[in-house]
C-alpha cells in the first residue's frame, strides 16, 4: 500500500499488523472469544498508532540543503549544511539522507534523529578530487514509525550543478616572450576578427594569405601589395592544449591530460596577472575555444572550458596549427602544451616565426607517465637536467622527444620538458581558498572569520 501527501510517500514496510489482524478477526468469528478481541485491539492500535505516526511526519517534518559555494578547485573542501525540521509533537526517530550526486568520492548518507517541534543542522564536506561539472541531488530523505510498520520517503529532485576547476600552480621555470613587440598600436581585438593597425606595405610573398592583400594599392601599382599589420605591443598570450587521445600516456591525475590542463590554467592564470590578452584552444574529445580576454572574470571562463575538456576526437595538432596561422596577427605568443613527438606538428609551427610571432612549446615527457616517476623536480628547459636519462619513447611516426627539441632549438624556439612528479605547488593553498573560520563572540553570535573565495 502506497499513500501520497504532497512530496511525500508513504507506504507499508511490514504487512504483518494487517495480516494478522485479519486473521484473528477471521478466528473470532469461527471460534468467539473475549481473547481475540484483546489481540485485535492491540493489534489494530498499534498499527493505527504507527499509521498516525508516520502521517505526522508526512505532514510537519521539512529538510533543507544549503551548498556554502557554487564553484571550487581541485584539492578544495566542498562543504553543505543540512537542516531537518520537525514541526510535530512527535520526535523523529530516526531520518536518512540518499545522496545521489555524482561528484567523486563526495558521500553525505547520514541517520539523523531530531525531537518535537525541533530543528537539527549539520555539515558535510569532502575533498574535491576531479575536475568536471558534477551535480549535487537528487536527495531523498526517509523516516519511518517506531514500530517499523510505515515509512514514508520525502522526495527531494532538486539538482545543482557545482563546477570543479583544475587548480592553478607556480611555474616559475616556465618563462614566456612578451611577443615582438613594437609600434605604439593600441588596437584589442580578436585575432579571429582583426589584423591589427596597418601602418606600412609591401610586396606580395607566396606564403601570404589573400586576406591581407591591400587592393587598393595592388590597384594602383599594378603588383600585389599587402598589408603589414603592426606588432602589438600587448603581447597576447594564446594557448594550445593537445588534447589528441592517441598521443596521451598515464592513468588519472598522474596523466600528460591532467598535466596539460593544469599547466593551461597555471599560465593563463599567471599571463592575465600581467594584463595581457590569453586565448585558449584544446582540442581533444570536443573542441573548446575562448577568444583572448582580459581580467579576472575571462580567467573564469578559461578555467570552465578546461574543467569540461577531456582527451580523445580525431584532430591533430598540426592542423590546428595550420588553421590558426591563417588568424593571427604579429606580436603575439603562441604556447603549445604536447605530448605528441610527431614532426609533423613542428613544420605547422615554425611558420609563424616568419609573422612576427613567437611560439613557445612545453613538452610532457610521455616516458615518465608510462613507466615508474622520476625523482621530484625533474622538470628542464633546452637541456636535460644532470641525472635524467633522455626520452626516446617514439609514437606512431617515430619521433622522439630528443627530436623534436633539437628540430625547435635548430629553429630558435624555447622549449620546457615537464615530467611526471613535477612538484606542482597552488597559488592559493586550499586551506585559505576552500574553507570556513568562524569565531564566537562573548554574546554567543557567530563570527566569519575567513570565507572561501568567491563565497
Amino acid at each position: 500500500m502506497v499513500a501520497k501527501t504532497s512530496n511525500a510517500t508513504i507506504k507499508v514496510d511490514t504487512p504483518w499488523s494487517i495480516i494478522l489482524a485479519c486473521v484473528l478477526a477471521i478466528v473470532h468469528l469461527v471460534l468467539p472469544s473475549p481473547v481475540w478481541i484483546v489481540f485485535l485491539w492491540m493489534v489494530g492500535g498499534v498499527s493505527a498508532l504507527g499509521y498516525y505516526w508516520i502521517w505526522q511526519m508526512a505532514r510537519h517534518v521539512s529538510t533543507s540543503r544549503e551548498l556554502r559555494f557554487s564553484w571550487v578547485q581541485v584539492g578544495d573542501r566542498l562543504e553543505e549544511r543540512f537542516t531537518l525540521v520537525n514541526n510535530s509533537w512527535l520526535p523523529v526517530l530516526w531520518a536518512e539522507v540518499i545522496d545521489e550526486s555524482d561528484l567523486p568520492g563526495y558521500e553525505i548518507g547520514r541517520v539523523a534523529s531530531c525531537d518535537g517541534y525541533s530543528t537539527v543542522r549539520w555539515t558535510t564536506a569532502a575533498e574535491c578530487t576531479r575536475r568536471g561539472i558534477f551535480t549535487l541531488g537528487p536527495w531523498p530523505l526517509c523516516t519511518g514509525d517506531p514500530f517499523g510498520i510505515f515509512s514514508v520517503t520525502f522526495h527531494r529532485d532538486e539538482v545543482q550543478a557545482i563546477a570543479v576547476y583544475p587548480p592553478v600552480v607556480h611555474l616559475p621555470e616556465i618563462a614566456l616572450p612578451r611577443g615582438l613587440a613594437s609600434g605604439q598600436s593600441g588596437a584589442r581585438r580578436r585575432a579571429t576578427e582583426a589584423m591589427g593597425d596597418v601602418s606600412q606595405t609591401r610586396f606580395y610573398q607566396p606564403d601570404d594569405p589573400t586576406r591581407v592583400i591591400h587592393w587598393p594599392s595592388t590597384a594602383h601599382r599594378g603588383d600585389l601589395i599587402v598589408r603589414e599589420p603592426d606588432r602589438e605591443i600587448s603581447g597576447d598570450l594564446w594557448i594550445v592544449l593537445d588534447l589528441d587521445g592517441s598521443v596521451q600516456a598515464g592513468k588519472g591525475e598522474e596523466s600528460t591530460e591532467e598535466y596539460g590542463v593544469i599547466l593551461a590554467a597555471s599560465l593563463a592564470d599567471r599571463t592575465l596577472r600581467q594584463n595581457r590578452a590569453v586565448g585558449l584552444v584544446a582540442h581533444g574529445a570536443e573542441q573548446a575555444f575562448v577568444p583572448p580576454g582580459r581580467g579576472k572574470g575571462h580567467m573564469w571562463h578559461i578555467l570552465r572550458s578546461l574543467a569540461t575538456v577531456k582527451a580523445g576526437g580525431t584532430q591533430s595538432l598540426s592542423g590546428v596549427l595550420s588553421r590558426m596561422r591563417e588568424n593571427m596577427g604579429q606580436g603575439t605568443t603562441v604556447l603549445v602544451i604536447t605530448p605528441s613527438c610527431r614532426p609533423d606538428w613542428v613544420d605547422a609551427l615554425l611558420p609563424f616565426t616568419r609573422w612576427g610571432i613567437a611560439p613557445t612549446v612545453v613538452l610532457l615527457d610521455r616516458e615518465s607517465f608510462e613507466g615508474p616517476a622520476p625523482p621530484v623536480g625533474s622538470s628542464s628547459a633546452h637541456t636535460v637536467p644532470h641525472g635524467v636519462r633522455p626520452a626516446v619513447q617514439r609514437d606512431a611516426r617515430g619521433g622522439t622527444l630528443r627530436g623534436i627539441r633539437g628540430l625547435l632549438a635548430g629553429a630558435g624556439v624555447t622549449t620546457h620538458v615537464i615530467r611526471q612528479g613535477h612538484p606542482f605547488r597552488h597559488v592559493v593553498p586550499p586551506e585559505r581558498r576552500g574553507h570556513w573560520k568562524f569565531k564566537v563572540s562573548p554574546s554567543g553570535r557567530a563570527i566569519v572569520v575567513r570565507r572561501p573565495e568567491g563565497a
